[in-house]
């Protein structure tokens, strides 16, 4: 059975992410991004300023309440319980961010950009632990092996799957 949920985006949609407890999170062309609960209500939306889309979003596997977005270069932290605002901005990549992945440990960020850049992200530190440049076109997708916190796979518009550690 499928069922459609409206009323809240007026743009087209470009990623999804759902956490444990069954909230779902979209976003969209122009920064807009939207959580849902469960049956398919709307329950939050923020514009990101400027116009740049909402490219990725995830949520904490650990705190569900916790959502990363990237939107343009910018990565957001932001806590859906009082969605007005981020919690925290990154700027560390240099183009547009396609894919953001967590390590099993959440304490390593990693976007992936159109340049085929990966800078991964230290979240306690707040800094860039590590910036990888292994592809020669988009850094489409980046993620964490599981069970190996420090190892990643990427893949890109150079038709390549790229397998890094630190």
């Amino acid at each position: 059975m499928a069922a459609k949920w409206t009323g809240g985006h007026s743009s087209p949609i470009l990623c999804l992410g759902a956490n444990k407890e069954g909230l779902v999170a979209s976003g969209a062309e122009g920064g807009d991004l939207i959580t849902w609960s469960q049956e398919g209500i709307p329950l939050g939306q923020i514009q990101f300023q400027g116009t740049d889309d909402v490219t990725c979003v995830i949520f904490s596997p650990a705190c569900p309440n916790k959502l990363y977005a990237s939107h343009g270069e910018v990565i957001s932290i932001l806590d859906i319980r009082s969605f007005k605002g981020s919690i925290d901005d990154f700027h560390v990549n240099e183009e547009e961010v396609n894919c953001l992945s967590l390590n099993e440990t959440e304490n390593l960020l990693a976007s992936a950009d159109d340049s085929g850049t990966i800078k991964i992200l230290d979240l306690e530190s707040k800094r860039v632990s590590r910036s990888l440049r292994k592809h020669s076109n988009i850094c489409s997708s980046v993620a964490f092996r599981p069970q190996r916190p420090q190892s990643l796979l990427s893949c890109g518009l150079d038709m390549q799957v790229i397998f890094a550690t630190q």
